[in-house]
């Protein structure tokens, strides 16, 4: 909880949430910019952007693959539905190719090893879905068609069993795109996801 109150203070200070928020309500994040007016949203999201962090504090690498610091579910991205949503991704990580895809809700005992082109809702990943190279950046522009609950995860090989996705939902009667950590799933001991 301490960590999301740190959070919340830093956005709320940047001017970012009318109040302070608490674990488990919506805010919009710094990487988070909409335009109501126009109903677009552009979200900035980098693969691995705790593991300078993680190592820092460790003095090891970890198995934690991320975006923005949040992996396994632990933060959802919430947009509303009909409104045009484009995605900056950006592989930051240091050793891995990391890709960006979204995709049907998947129990943990479903996960696939890897997906494919053909596992993309609404044709949205990045190319190719094995995973773009260190540094590299791709923009995906969609349409969020049809409101419910799916994955942005990594496509490639293990990575989404081994926890490489957020939640992503597409809601009817919402004003802006926000995102909503969950603090149960966010151990106490890892370094704060992107503010």
């Amino acid at each position: 909880m301490a960590r999301f109150a740190h959070l919340a203070l830093l956005a709320f200070a940047l001017g970012l949430l009318p109040g302070i928020a608490l674990a488990g309500e919506a805010f919009v994040p710094s990487w988070i910019k909409n335009d109501p007016a126009a109903k677009t949203v552009a979200i900035e999201i980098v693969a691995d952007w705790n593991q300078v962090e993680r190592y820092r504090r460790d003095n090891i690498r970890t198995d934690i693959i991320d975006f923005n610091g949040y992996w396994g579910g632990n933060l959802t991205i919430v947009v509303p539905a009909e409104w045009s949503v484009e995605i900056e991704f950006i592989n930051g990580s240091s050793s891995f190719r990391h890709s960006l895809m979204v995709t049907r809700v998947y129990a943990q005992s479903e996960m696939p090893v890897k997906l494919t082109a053909e596992d993309a809702i609404w044709g949205v990943y990045t190319d190719p879905p094995e995973g773009i190279k260190i540094n590299e950046r791709r923009q995906l522009n969609f349409v969020a068609q049809q409101a419910g609950n799916y994955f942005l995860a990594c496509a490639r090989q293990t990575h989404l069993m081994d926890g490489h996705w957020i939640g992503f939902e597409v809601r009817d009667s919402i004003e802006q795109a926000v995102a909503i950590i969950d603090e149960n799933k966010f151990p106490q001991e890892q370094p704060p996801g992107r503010p």
